[in-house]
């Protein structure tokens, strides 16, 4: 990578000048090299038929549309043959939607382009385009969204910053893409949907193997097909595969649910779950280890159960949850509890009980992000008729919130001999948004944030990617650049402490 020269942003839009509505084209044959500190910045759809190397330190932001590698893609580190080495990070970025990845690589052959490193940091998330898989060499990083298979595979050397909230989603089918991994202790962080986290875990005592992962919605007699199971199940198949196949070395298998994800009967029965698994064309039980779900890198939104088994898997196996029904002295049965934030001074919250057993009322508690207890911030009375109510019964309020930072709600049930039971905690987000008015304008203009709590910085940049004017902001700013030409231009707002991107957009000015 020495040969190229550094930082080639500027070349890599020459080389299309009469295209530049089209986008970035690296052409074959043609070398570009990110190196250095400073940040390169990639504003729209990008087309890499040719060589893309980067330096270790070096950051790509990626805020187009549409990535393509094309098939004679190379993404080239700092080592001698371009492939073993750190390399720069490849920050998929961009705020206008869900950004779409054509990787270049095809899983089956175990060939083409492949990313050095690449960062996930777009709240609508990351997909695969049809008919290719896509590759990680170094470290898969989610900041903030999910990455979507959309049917394709997906490999990686290792991944970070996963969470309930930012995952590989595998989707919900029962054929789709899979996740790939080498190790001997790995974690895929997997779900079937945005609001479905279900990871899986491993521990292999043997050589260093490759494995793949994938999990879908629902439980089927046959695995794969036959008639759907009964509610004692969660709704959730893992599909595991060990591409060596089954060699005489036990693996340390773990399966974590939501416990949202939970059917009435299972979540009542929850103490005797235990783990399926598919073999000899039916479903057998596997002597299992329960404990609290901890599949994550940042602490956990919502509650989690994480089962274990030891056993020696092959290339294709099939894992799912059941329990045994088991309702006896059970008071009160929460099927759903829901809260959503409504608008920025309004959280909306609901749910419903299967059966309540001499219930009094609800208290709704709540606890802000920068608070350490719960407090009572309302209350409902039981909707109930009678001592023992066996039916579904409806619940909603409001709660007047207009906390800029996360706020988490929970159910402090109060039945008529003082018992207290409590439902599981759900997150909200704050309602986060950047106002910029008016727009176009005449060179005065005025921005408004809301939702974020820590000082931030604010950039006015050219298309080029250079800095005009710089501001600090921290709830709203008058801003005045008259003295600048008209022009659109790309205004930038960051955490001033991590540097981390929030809000990007352009502004236009008028004269």
């Amino acid at each position: 990578m020495k040969s190229f020269l550094p930082i080639l942003f500027f070349i890599c839009c020459c080389l299309q000048s009469s295209l530049a509505q089209q986008g970035i084209y690296i052409p074959a044959g043609g070398k570009v090299a990110i190196s250095g500190t400073l940040p390169v910045t990639f504003w729209q759809n990008t087309l890499n038929d040719g060589l893309l190397g980067s330096a270790p330190g070096s950051n790509l932001y990626f805020l187009g549309k549409q990535w393509t590698n094309g098939t004679g893609a190379v993404l080239t580190d700092e080592s001698a043959g371009g492939f073993t080495g750190t390399g720069g990070m490849f920050r998929f970025a961009g705020n206008t939607g869900r950004q779409t990845l054509y990787g270049g690589y095809n899983m089956a052959a175990n060939s083409g382009g492949s990313f050095p490193n690449l960062m996930i940091d777009n709240a609508a998330g990351v997909e695969l385009g049809d008919l290719q898989d896509a590759s990680v060499r170094n470290n898969l990083h989610f900041q903030n969204g999910h990455f979507f298979l959309n049917g394709w595979n997906l490999s990686a050397g290792n991944i970070t910053g996963y969470s309930d909230r930012r995952f590989v989603v595998t989707g919900t089918a029962i054929a789709g893409g899979y996740l790939y991994l080498r190790g001997n202790a790995l974690t895929f962080p997997i779900g079937t949907d945005e609001n479905n986290y279900a990871p899986a875990s491993l521990q292999n005592q043997g050589a260093t193997e490759t494995f793949r992962a994938r999990v879908f919605d629902n439980v089927y007699q046959y695995a794969v097909s036959g008639n759907a199971m009964p509610d004692t199940f969660i709704y959730k198949t893992w599909n595991i595969g060990r591409m060596s196949g089954r060699n005489g070395t036990p693996l340390s298998l773990s399966f974590q649910h939501m416990n949202t994800a939970e059917s009435a009967t299972y979540m009542a029965s929850r103490a005797n779950s235990f783990v399926n698994h598919f073999e000899n064309n039916a479903w057998e039980e596997q002597i299992t280890t329960t404990s609290t779900g901890d599949l994550s890198t940042s602490t956990m939104q919502q509650a989690a159960t994480k089962h274990a088994v030891q056993l020696d898997a092959g290339a294709n196996e099939y894992f799912a949850k059941a329990t045994r029904k088991s309702i006896e002295g059970t008071k009160l049965l929460i099927l759903r509890f829901e809260a959503d934030r409504l608008n920025p001074g309004s959280v909306g919250l609901l749910w419903t009980t299967w059966y309540e057993v001499n219930n009094l009322r609800f208290e709704i508690e709540r606890r802000l992000e920068n608070e350490t207890t719960f407090k009572k911030v309302g209350e409902v009375a039981s909707k109930g008729t009678a001592i023992n109510e066996l039916r579904a019964l409806d619940y909603n309020t409001l709660d007047l919130n207009g906390f800029r930072g996360w706020s988490y709600y929970r159910l402090k049930a109060v039945l008529r001999d003082g018992t207290i039971l409590y439902s599981e905690i759900r997150p909200v987000p704050p309602q986060r948004d950047v106002l910029v008015f008016p727009n176009p304008n005449y060179g005065k203009f005025k921005v408004r944030v809301n939702g974020y709590l820590s000082n931030m910085g604010m950039q006015l940049t050219n298309t080029w990617g250079q800095v005009l004017r710089q501001f600090n902001i921290e709830y709203e700013a008058d801003i005045d650049v008259t003295g600048l030409p008209a022009a659109t231009y790309f205004l930038v707002i960051y955490h001033r402490e991590t540097g981390v991107i929030i809000h990007k957009s352009k502004v236009v000015v008028l004269k």
